[in-house]
């Protein structure tokens, strides 16, 4: 057997055993109180017409008590995204919320994967080594599958956006991709930096459908909830920047930092991040964030086929959200595959240091899932600034190492995916 016979076996595993992950994931009824509640609640409120409640996790809902105590992070208009779960019971609605995720998932890896196959060679051996190889990464990225454990996730639909905003922009429909990014940013905000570099350096058909579409949702948005509710929404999300979160729950590849500074002890309590250490860690990402920019620049005039410079654009933007943002939860490391599928399918014309450094993070997602996570804290119960930091690296080398491949081997992506978008 030859090693892409091989590679193409380890793919069909990998597939199956995705398969069994999913229908696991959909049959066990985790984090009916956790992540799957916030929406829920959410679509409770939405339904009963109680915003003014949106953003306080204990208040009543139509009288009876919420289902979990999470705040709502999303902008207002989103609570009608969870209004007709809310019309199911709560076992039935988990299940069709992990349901229609899972389905989004699945279809942007497909998407992804034939998009991507197009940059690999026409030989059986090439596409038998990618397919083997983009199957095992899906199967270790455990961004994608830990959703399942915390009752499923709106990331998967984010994902799929991101997907599709990808093949728009890199063929030059900036309309779509605007209307793409938009209703991503009103999902999830954490990508708004995302959507202001791909402002800046996008062309003006995708600036004016992109603040036509902010000036249309925003003013229905205000018009529906008033400027109170906006208020309490952003002050939410400047609250989420300044709480110290336990290192093995963020993914950020700055959370780190934080054991060097920080008393085991704060960490099991509702402590603030010290101002100190906000200061170091932005310190961090702004100097992070520049060389991502630095090497953006740089391959832009390595680059000449401008499809390939916008997929650059677009993946330095997904990368920014990365850097910029002080809380990544394991989830959110799902948008790091889709400049990594492209990198699978070039995987032969980069150097040996890139594949090890990028197979090593891939590798490195598996502890990512918060069940492993929680068996380990459980393991090692993380209540010394030793294992604090330890789990802290363990959780920040996806991203990291990611990050650090993209910034080191800029001009070798370059010239790989150059040969491959010609």
């Amino acid at each position: 057997m030859t090693f892409s016979d091989r590679l193409r076996a380890f793919g069909w595993v990998a597939i199956a055993l995705i398969a069994g992950l999913v229908v696991i994931g959909l049959i066990k009824p985790w984090g009916l109180g956790i992540d799957f509640a916030n929406f829920y609640d959410a679509g409770q409120k939405a339904r009963a017409g109680e915003f003014g409640s949106l953003y306080d996790p204990f208040a009543l809902i139509a009288g009876r008590e919420p289902l979990s105590h999470m705040t709502f992070f999303s902008a207002p208009v989103t609570s009608y995204f969870y209004a007709p779960l809310a019309a199911l019971s709560p076992h039935m609605a988990l299940f069709v919320f992990k349901a229609l995720g899972t389905a989004a998932m699945l279809l942007a890896l497909v998407l992804l994967y034939r998009e991507a196959k197009s940059l690999v060679g026409t030989s059986q051996n090439e596409e038998a080594i990618y397919f083997g190889l983009f199957a095992v990464a899906a199967l270790f990225f455990q961004p994608f599958w830990t959703i399942y454990r915390v009752g499923g996730q709106t990331t998967p639909f984010v994902f799929l956006l991101l997907v599709l905003g990808n093949m728009a922009y890199v063929r030059g429909a900036f309309v779509w991709t605007a209307l793409i990014f938009s209703l991503i940013v009103v999902i999830k905000p954490v990508f708004g930096p995302a959507a202001f570099l791909l402002f800046v350096l996008s062309s003006n058909r995708f600036r004016v459908t992109a603040l036509l579409a902010a000036a249309i949702v925003g003013g229905l948005s205000f018009m529906l909830f008033g400027w109170e509710l906006h208020r309490e929404f952003l002050a939410r999300i400047l609250e989420e920047n300044r709480v110290l979160l336990r290192p093995w729950m963020n993914s950020s590849p700055f959370s780190w930092i934080e054991p060097f500074f920080v008393a085991p002890e704060d960490y099991r309590g509702a402590s603030e991040l010290p101002a100190g250490v906000r200061l170091i860690e932005t310190l961090a990402r702004l100097g992070v964030g520049a060389a991502l920019l630095w090497a953006l620049r740089r391959q832009w005039l390595l680059a000449t086929d401008p499809g390939l410079r916008r997929h650059l654009i677009y993946c330095t933007a997904l990368l920014l959200v990365i850097v910029i943002s002080p809380v990544i939860w394991a989830h959110y490391l799902a948008i790091l595959f889709i400049p990594l599928a492209f990198l699978i399918a070039r995987a032969n014309w980069l150097p040996k240091g890139a594949q090890v450094i990028f197979g090593f993070a891939t590798i490195m997602c598996f502890f990512q899932s918060l069940i492993v996570v929680r068996q380990l804290e459980k393991l090692f119960t993380f209540d010394t600034t030793g294992e604090i930091l330890t789990i802290g690296l363990i959780k920040s080398l996806p991203a990291m190492l990611f990050i650090l491949g993209m910034v080191w081997f800029h001009r070798s992506i370059a010239e790989a995916l150059e040969e491959g978008f010609d």
